[in-house]
């Protein structure tokens, strides 16, 4: 797997705090595309591998917490590890930044933006290929974000942002390698992933779906599509045929191929445990509520609360 390394010389006033366990595959390519930062943080949840002893060498400060959500995890970050910049980026080590990128936030920053945070696209990797079709580009999170005006609140198996102020949109991609780890690595996580998914999906049942939500644009309508899917039969049919067809996959060899089954059998994982959740019983007093964060909030109201994609793309998880 080679990446194209941002070169040193190119320092955006940005702090890089990555999220780790058990990296060690991923986190030497991860850090050499970080080699235009001088502040550099990894923040582990308790590897047993070598990735904080590679961190450490490679002159990244380390931080061990244990991990409870992504919200949480990102939430600690923010409020414990002392980022010489108020910008921050969120970096997982599967994802490598780009000189593009790099330039894009140089520039973007020299205008002392007032936004909470900026969106920020992601090109999705399998076998060398890049999934442009497939994985639904450009898909956009969060990662960008002024530490004092932002948030993160727990949604599924991901996270939404609350943020004090706008968030605005960079659109220049990072590179992100999902599949780095193997297959079975990606199925053992998107079985966790599936059951946060169905106990998510349960405690909405008695909401309204945002059907008007589907003709606005971005993330908005992101959502939408993903909530009013989860009431539709032979969902992972269908998502099969919207990957292949709608999307595009068919067009994209073997990877689009894999990717579009992979993809079908995680909504089969959630339609089978909302099925068993369902089936036990399952008391949405008990639930885990949409918002699961229990870190202390923005002191500011915030003015827009939209928020970006769960940890993964909500669409495509």
């Amino acid at each position: 797997m080679t990446t194209q390394t941002a070169r040193p010389g190119l320092e955006a006033p940005v702090s890089v705090v990555i999220l780790t366990l058990n990296e060690e595959r991923n986190i030497r390519e991860c850090l050499e595309s970080c080699a235009w930062c001088t502040d550099i943080h990894v923040l582990d949840s308790g590897s047993t591998d070598e990735t904080l002893a590679f961190a450490n060498r490679a002159g990244a400060k380390t931080y061990v917490n244990r991990f409870t959500s992504f919200a949480q995890q990102r939430n600690w970050a923010i409020d414990h590890i002392p980022t010489r910049h108020p910008w921050i980026f969120h970096l997982d080590a599967d994802e490598r930044f780009t000189p593009e990128l790099v330039q894009a936030m140089i520039a973007l920053l020299s205008t002392d933006p007032h936004e909470a945070g900026f969106y920020v696209p992601s090109k999705l990797m399998l076998m060398g290929q890049w999934l442009k079709r497939a994985g639904g580009y450009p898909a956009y999170q969060v990662r960008l974000f002024h530490k004092y005006r932002l948030r993160f609140n727990d949604y599924g198996h991901g996270q939404r942002e609350e943020a004090a102020g706008q968030l605005g949109t960079l659109d220049v991609p990072y590179l992100h390698f999902n599949f780095s780890k193997g297959l079975t690595d990606w199925l053992e996580r998107h079985n966790r992933y599936s059951t946060l998914e169905a106990e998510q999906t349960l405690a909405e049942c008695g909401h309204p779906a945002p059907v008007g939500d589907i003709f606005k644009s971005g993330v908005e309508r992101r959502r939408a599509i993903k909530r009013l899917s989860r009431r539709l039969p032979m969902r992972p049919t269908l998502r099969w045929l919207y990957t292949m067809i709608v999307q595009g996959a068919v067009f994209e060899g073997k990877p689009g191929r894999i990717y579009a089954g992979l993809i079908a059998t995680y909504e089969r994982m959630i339609d089978l445990k909302l099925a068993e959740l369902e089936h036990q019983g399952f008391a949405l007093s008990g639930s885990r509520s949409p918002e699961r964060s229990h870190t202390p909030r923005l002191t500011s109201p915030p003015h827009d609360s939209i928020g970006a994609t769960s940890h993964y793309r909500e669409w495509m998880d």
